[in-house]
Order: C-alpha cells, then structure tokens, then sequence
C-alpha cells in the first residue's frame, strides 16, 4: 500500500505551508475572534511551521508573537510608542523580553530628556 502513495513535491509541501501561515496569521491578527487558548496555539505553530520550512515571517506580522517564548503578543503583550524617537518597544509578559521596532540606530535615538 505504502509504495502506490504519491510523494508530495517540495513546491506542494511549501505552498501549503505559506497557506498555514497565512491562516495562522489570520487568528494572531484578529484575537477577539477566538479563545485566548486557540490564539497561543495558533502562535506557537506559526513559529514551528515556518521554522520547519525556513519561511520567514512577513514583515506585516513579525510583531505578532514572542521570539522567545512563542508567547502570542495580542494575548499577553504590552506595546508602547515613543512618538519623539518614532520607536516601538513591545514586551512579552511571560517571559519579560523586549523587541524595539524603528528608532535607527542607538546613537540616532533621542534619549529622553533631549528636545
């Protein structure tokens, strides 16, 4: 029986994985939709499914889930914006990491009492 089984081709076994990734998107996008249970699920298969096929994450949602813990951030994250600086800072409260978005590099960024 095994051996009458087609193989799936590398292409086939990656469209299909860019439209879990998709789908999985989809939930972390829109969080209210769902049970917190099925969102934290849904964010730690995004990251094993785009691991497993080296897909990068779109830039669109690279701030949906925790680098670290795989933690979904719409469930268990804190977003703050520094407007002067033009900087993201999100933290995950589970794990305590923190990601910047934006600002340019260090020495560019305005510090606080600057202004």
């Amino acid at each position: 029986m095994a051996r009458n089984r087609r193989r799936s081709s590398r292409q086939q076994r990656g469209a299909a994985a860019v439209v879990a990734q998709t789908h999985l998107i989809g939930i972390l996008s829109n969080p209210s939709e769902h049970s917190i249970d099925v969102v934290d699920s849904a964010a730690v298969h995004l990251m094993k499914v785009s691991r497993r096929h080296r897909l990068s994450l779109p830039r669109h949602s690279r701030h949906l889930v925790c680098r670290k813990c795989w933690a979904a951030h719409s469930v268990s994250g804190r977003v703050r914006v520094r407007i002067l600086a033009g900087q993201r800072t999100t933290t995950c409260l589970k794990c305590g990491t923190i990601r910047r978005f934006g600002g340019g590099p260090k020495h560019h960024r305005l510090q606080q009492g600057e202004l």
